[in-house]
């Protein structure tokens, strides 16, 4: 990234700048605004006055922290850390509807792979249900060790290199046999036929989750919607419902079938 700061100049006319911007955002996939602001030599205000035009032109969308591209690549996966740092309030809002959804005695199936997953095992924590958690999430399963109130499962598996996901063998032969109230999903990229993945293995698992919970809740903000990753994991249909955020336009969301998935739209 030092030689396009290099190239940034406090003069740079805003037409130029914001064609920087795109060029940006072809390579990058999200942007927090003070990071841009910085990186552009401007305000954030006017940082965030580049972000509504790129937007209102389709070239992004829009978070409540920066902006994420329009995504088109099949492959493309953030970061743990760039994805904590991008959508953080409408993580955080879908999170807290996803919390009232949770009665007591209930057994869960929580995702692996998304920070959504990690802040929702966060606010599970906080609960005082009994409930049984099913995880295969290392973050997960270490936000619900030590709490009386629940008991965790962690099916096992080797652990995916730089992330908490646990993949493969033998949690793919224990969940054939488990049969849970409701499993709450991540997804790298959702559309109104499927909702898809980056890697073969992750899809796999996460499979054999729905197929083990009587109902499964999509928890997912707004930037995740239209796109296609490279592996179909599950039809539209089998998803019971859908947690996210306002960023979802309406011309979208009418696009899905009803009456599954339901939508449940948060406030900010």
């Amino acid at each position: 990234m030092g030689d396009f700061e290099d190239a940034i100049s406090e003069e740079m006319l805003p037409a130029e700048r914001r064609q920087r911007l795109i060029e940006w955002f072809k390579t990058n996939q999200a942007g927090v605004t003070q990071d841009l602001a910085r990186m552009f030599n401007i305000s954030v205000s006017t940082i965030r006055r580049d972000l509504d035009l790129l937007a209102s032109e389709g070239l992004v969308r829009r978070t409540h922290g920066g902006a994420v591209a329009i995504r088109n690549r099949a492959t493309f996966e953030l970061s743990t850390d760039m994805s904590r740092r991008t959508a953080v309030e409408e993580k955080q809002a879908i999170v807290e509807e996803a919390l009232k959804l949770i009665e007591p005695d209930q057994s869960l199936l929580i995702d692996t792979g998304a920070v959504i997953c990690h802040l929702l095992a966060d606010g599970v924590a906080q609960l005082d249900h009994n409930l049984t958690v099913i995880t295969n999430d290392l973050y997960v399963a270490k936000a619900l060790t030590y709490r009386q109130n629940i008991k965790l499962i962690v099916p096992g598996g080797a652990c995916r290199f730089g992330s908490f996901s646990l993949l493969g063998e033998p949690a793919l032969s224990y969940l054939k046999d488990i049969r849970c109230d409701t499993f709450f999903m991540s997804a790298a990229a959702i559309d109104e036929e499927c909702v898809s993945e980056t890697m073969l293995e992750m899809v796999q698992l996460k499979r054999a989750m729905v197929d083990a919970a009587r109902e499964t809740v999509l928890l997912a903000d707004s930037s995740r919607f239209m796109a296609r990753a490279l592996h179909r994991t599950a039809p539209i249909e089998r998803i019971s419902t859908i947690i996210t955020d306002p960023g979802l336009a309406d011309e979208d969301r009418v696009r899905f079938p009803t009456p599954n998935p339901a939508f449940r739209i948060v406030q900010l």
